[in-house]
């Protein structure tokens, strides 16, 4: 493990970022929070630019004089260099690994932009004085409500594995569900009609309270009431 002391530069309304926090958090790896709000604008300015992360976005994680952008290539960095569970992205497992690999190079042109389209579309646009396109709104809904659909039938195989690559959790449905929730704050509940989608959503919760929760307050603040938190079904013994 490299020495000195690894920052964290994140914003809690960046899904990746919300993904970061979790894991380390969740394994107990030291590091300091240094928050950044993206909507005064501050990964753009030319002190976090020059200082922080070239590209101008979070999150970003410094240790030392290294500075590293990029959510999968840093949790790939963690793993490498610090002790972390085996199931998160199995260092000795190269089929596990790919698999985890194949999830989230998938995820950026899919999941990740089907959420992020109808987000700023339905919600962030009009947050900013832009009026809605309806019909824009619709194609993306559509859009998301297909991809959303082959996650749960296809890459949940409607339930046949809890997890995306098998029977524990990785690093995949943490990034997977990250980005998921974050349709939440635009009204859009993606547990609906999804019981094993639902399932997945609250397992993952589960795992890695309390911190999912911490990284997710903004999220559930903003979403509407009627749309609930992912719970775990309880089997009570009658």
């Amino acid at each position: 493990m490299m020495g000195g002391s690894l920052k964290l530069y994140y914003d809690l309304m960046s899904q990746p970022s919300r993904a970061l926090y979790v894991f380390l958090s969740k394994n107990g790896i030291p590091f300091q929070r240094c928050p950044v709000a993206l909507r005064k604008f501050e990964q753009k300015s030319p002190e976090y630019i020059a200082n922080v992360n070239r590209f101008g976005k979070v999150p970003c994680v410094v240790n030392n004089d290294f500075r590293l952008a990029e959510s999968v290539a840093i949790v790939r960095y963690i793993c490498r260099e610090y002790a972390v569970p085996a199931h998160w992205y199995p260092k000795n497992n190269s089929l596990q690994q790919a698999r985890i690999d194949e999830y989230l190079s998938y995820q950026h042109l899919n999941i990740r932009a089907d959420v992020s389209l109808y987000f700023f579309c339905t919600w962030l646009n009009p947050l900013m004085g832009k009026e809605v396109d309806r019909e824009q709104a619709d194609r993306l809904r559509q859009r998301l409500d297909k991809g959303l659909n082959f996650f749960e039938q296809v890459l949940l195989e409607n339930g046949a594995k809890p997890f995306l690559t098998g029977d524990q959790l990785t690093y995949a449905d943490l990034s997977a569900a990250c980005e998921i929730e974050q349709a939440k704050i635009a009204g859009y509940n993606p547990c609906t009609e999804r019981p094993h989608l639902s399932t997945w959503m609250a397992a993952v919760r589960e795992q890695t309270n309390p911190f999912y929760d911490e990284a997710h307050k903004y999220v559930y603040r903003l979403a509407p009431e009627h749309i609930p938190t992912p719970t775990v079904p309880c089997d009570d013994d009658d």
